[in-house]
């Protein structure tokens, strides 16, 4: 984001999603360094019941990038001509990321978090993409049970990397919810690792429904051009959405046909689509009055996604 008028947009579309309905919002500490969660705050001071917040922890910028970030304001006049090296400074800025799940830093980011949301609770607090390694330890399980003892936080959950962590969190007794991508192009999850987290009695949150924009249509500038690291990767994603455009039609778009598609897989709890302005957010919402998939549809869809040359 660049400065107040993007921050205005913003709590515009903050105002007009919740108005609409919507109450389950997603974000994390490391999202525009801090400012994603300070917008929610400031949206919501004095009606901190009418929504759910979910955030994360457990990622960091290194002090370089927080102090070249804190530039960016300065950039909002040059943004158009910056466009085309969006990819570039996305991929620096990942590659200045870190992780600490340590005690010490989970409580610390926690309580950033609950200031930065203007609350005295988080609903669902996240720890952000853990490695195997990190999973396999625990050591987290004990520091985020605290935080809930202590009515810091109502429940605890996993953004996971792969379907492959999401079944190693279920180890974890405390555990409430699992965030993966779920879409179209990201099938992997549906058939196993959903139910057996239902059975458990775990939420089960979709990330990435529209698979990181490669479903809503359009055709070049998505995030997942702007963020992946291989362009042979993305070119074979791309691929893969492209065949599901015929389940869209005059009355669903693309974007709708893609969320319809995971809202009607029993197990997923909720789907967390980003928007990046009101447009995308009108789309999204009316994905829920959209028609839902025939189930020739989503038949179809599953088929598609086992076996693309059936398209």
């Amino acid at each position: 984001m660049f400065g107040h008028d993007a921050d205005q947009d913003g709590l515009r579309a903050l105002d007009y999603g919740v108005e609409r309905g919507i109450n389950f919002f997603d974000t994390a500490d490391a999202y525009s360094l801090g400012n994603s969660e300070r917008l929610l705050g400031r949206a919501f001071r004095g009606r901190r019941d009418k929504v759910i917040f979910a955030t994360k922890g457990g990622s960091r910028f290194t002090p370089l990038w927080r102090s070249a970030a804190q530039s960016t304001p300065l950039l909002a006049p040059f943004r158009r001509t910056l466009r085309p090296f969006k990819r570039f400074f996305n991929l620096l800025r990942h590659s200045q990321k870190q992780y600490d799940f340590s005690d010490r830093h989970l409580r610390q980011a926690a309580e950033t978090s609950l200031s930065n949301l203007q609350t005295d609770y988080i609903d669902i607090y996240q720890l952000y993409n853990p490695t195997r390694d990190v999973l396999e330890a625990g050591d987290f399980s004990v520091t985020l049970d605290a935080l809930k003892a202590e009515g810091k936080i109502r429940y605890w959950g996993i953004s996971c990397r792969s379907t492959e962590d999401a079944l190693l969190c279920l180890r974890f007794s405390g555990i409430s919810s699992i965030q993966i991508p779920i879409s179209l192009i990201d099938q992997e999850a549906i058939d196993e690792v959903v139910p057996r987290i239902g059975e458990r009695g775990v939420a089960v949150i979709a990330r990435e429904p529209l698979g990181q924009g490669l479903l809503t249509g359009v055709r070049a500038g998505t995030l997942a051009e702007q963020s992946s690291r291989s362009r042979a990767e993305i070119e074979r994603r791309k691929r893969q959405g492209e065949v599901f455009h015929g389940l869209a039609g005059a009355q669903r778009t693309m974007a709708q046909t893609a969320m319809q598609f995971v809202l009607q897989i029993p197990g997923v709890s909720t789907v967390i689509p980003g928007v990046a302005n009101q447009a995308q957010l009108e789309e999204n919402l009316g994905a829920l009055s959209a028609p839902r998939l025939t189930s020739e549809e989503f038949a179809r869809a599953r088929s598609l996604s086992s076996n693309p040359r059936a398209s």
